[in-house]
């Protein structure tokens, strides 16, 4: 045994601090559901606004921009989760949230006042621009380090249901945006809804991330990160990794390599994120609009059926953690790549324009997605030591996401209306076989020790 490696006691909160951590668990959370709502309702009123901020001669031209955009947002989104990744393994999870979640509201703030394109030109453009690339920088630390911060405070047999929650609040962010968007399509007409109606819903988000900032402003930090900060004060003065040498003088490693060292669990988030994001933007964020423009569906038919299946996926979400708790994690993993392939045109078929059949084929793949759902949160984070965790969860979980989540909006709407939807079926079943072969090759990290460091001796070379 490596005599340098520092001994961190088990955590297991104790149960008088139920309450507390519950708070903490709900603060995070609502903070979560709020990004994600900023994130959902672009899509949702993409359709509407684009003209505002784009040329609207031609109305296909400009959707296609407003998404090439929202595409864009992503860009920034694995520097947002390494740097924020690198200063929630420095300074605390809890600094690292609460950075996300004021900048992801001042973006919001900032699109539900822009002006528009016949105001200021292409500078309109500009701005919507610049507040998605801000918002991305937040959405890149803010899922990896939640999801981080979250299965610390978990007991041992509850990561994975409390990791689920995470997801719980991505839906509930969803939910209320298909909500808000139901709503406005219920009470304004289309003139209103594209003249100025698109600007309520981005102005809810922005004043509600303000009161989940002042939330997150008093949670408690991680009890595994105060347990490794306590047992080496180095760990809360540098994002770089603590090293001893054989002489017992200390150096340190820069962060990216302590990444490569820990190579296969930086595969793993990719790889399981790879598929999770594509489907979750596919199946959930962008499907009631697909079938609004390429399937002739009514738009409160297709947000009331998202709605009904959202509920059903919130509540399978969470019930598939409880599950791996007790049975482990790859087994769902492996249900979430075999549906997937097997199913994806099947269910894209169902889609026809009705409500019963968009009902059906968004019940089933959020049902699969579960699968995948339910457990990932969990396995990021028992896949890295504490040290390199929420830099390790943050980045490959942005990087995956900005390569195949991000885009799935603008290759679905552009290979629809090249005539060759057919394509981005197959890509969405190489993309779950990536995800498929991820969970062949990844260990059972059910049981795996959360406290652990990377504390290795240095070579002499």
């Amino acid at each position: 045994m490596n005599s340098s490696r520092a001994e961190i006691p088990a955590v297991n909160p104790p149960a008088t601090d139920v309450a507390k951590r519950f708070r903490d668990l709900v603060a995070v959370n609502f903070g979560n559901t709020l990004e994600w709502y900023d994130w959902t309702i672009y899509t949702i009123f993409a359709s509407y606004f684009s003209t505002q901020f784009f040329q609207s001669q031609d109305p296909v031209s400009a959707l296609l921009a407003t998404l090439a955009v929202f595409a864009v947002g992503f860009i920034t989104r694995p520097l947002g989760g390494f740097l924020f990744g690198a200063y929630a393994d420095r300074v605390g999870r809890k600094k690292s949230l609460t950075l996300a979640m004021m900048i992801t509201a001042a973006g919001s703030l900032v699109i539900a006042v822009a002006p528009t394109f016949d105001t200021v030109g292409i500078a309109a453009s500009l701005i919507l621009l610049a507040a998605r690339l801000i918002q991305g920088l937040a959405h890149g630390g803010e899922m990896g380090t939640s999801v981080t911060y979250l299965v610390e405070r978990a007991p041992k047999n509850r990561r994975a249901l409390y990791g689920s929650s995470s997801w719980v609040s991505v839906v509930l962010g969803t939910i209320l945006a298909t909500f808000t968007g139901l709503i406005i399509n219920s009470v304004l007409d289309e003139s209103q809804i594209a003249a100025w109606g698109w600007r309520v819903a981005f102005g809810i988000g922005g004043i509600l991330g303000l009161y989940a900032l002042y939330l997150r402003r008093k949670i408690a930090e991680s009890d595994v990160f105060v347990a490794a900060t306590g047992t080496d004060t180095d760990a809360n003065l540098s994002p770089l990794r603590s090293e001893k040498t054989s002489g017992g003088k200390k150096r340190t490693e820069p962060m990216l390599r302590a990444l490569v060292r820990n190579w296969r669990g930086v595969a793993v988030v990719f790889g399981l994120s790879a598929g999770g994001s594509i489907m979750f933007y596919t199946w959930l964020i962008f499907t009631p609009t697909f079938a609004q423009l390429n399937r002739g569906q009514d738009p409160t038919s297709a947000l009331t059926a998202s709605l009904i299946a959202q509920v059903i996926f919130l509540i399978a979400i969470p019930f598939v953690g409880w599950l791996s708790d007790r049975f482990g994690r790859r087994l769902f993993v492996v249900l979430f790549g075999v549906g997937f392939i097997l199913l994806t045109f099947p269910l894209d078929g169902l889609i026809d324009g009705s409500f019963s059949r968009l009902l059906a084929a968004m019940i089933i793949a959020l049902a699969v997605l579960a699968c995948l759902f339910g457990v990932n949160g969990a396995i990021w984070a028992e896949v890295f030591p504490t040290n390199v965790r929420a830099a390790g969860v943050a980045g490959p979980l942005s990087l995956a996401t900005a390569i195949f989540g991000g885009t799935a909006p603008y290759i679905n709407t552009f290979l629809a209306q090249s005539g060759q939807h057919n394509l981005f079926l197959v890509y969405l079943m190489v993309v779950s076989g990536i995800t498929l072969l991820t969970a062949f090759l990844m260990p059972e990290t059910k049981d795996v020790d959360l406290t652990r460091r990377d504390d290795v001796a240095v070579s002499k070379h």
